[in-house]
């Protein structure tokens, strides 16, 4: 996997499928957050504190932004997390 910064995006290729993906300021924060140490329920929190919108609605988002990228191996879940 490979990921560039462009403007107000981040492009994510991945190496085995050739497909891009890109990520708005929203998702760019959350790639950001994925390091490894943090829940999606401590990635929600930080993300629903930095951004007006419910807890509830980010936790959503969060997760199914997170479900797409483990579907294209971009991220790993870490099935001991939430």
């Amino acid at each position: 996997m490979l990921a560039q910064r462009a403007a107000e995006s981040l492009m994510l290729l991945n190496t085995q499928s050739g497909e891009y993906y890109t990520l708005d300021e929203v998702g760019i924060r959350v790639w950001e957050l994925c390091d490894g140490t943090r829940s999606v329920d401590d990635i929600a929190a930080v993300i629903s504190s930095e951004y007006e919108a419910s807890p509830e609605t980010i936790g959503a988002d969060v997760r199914v932004l997170l479900a797409d990228l483990a579907a294209e191996r971009l991220v790993v879940r870490d099935e001991a997390g939430s």
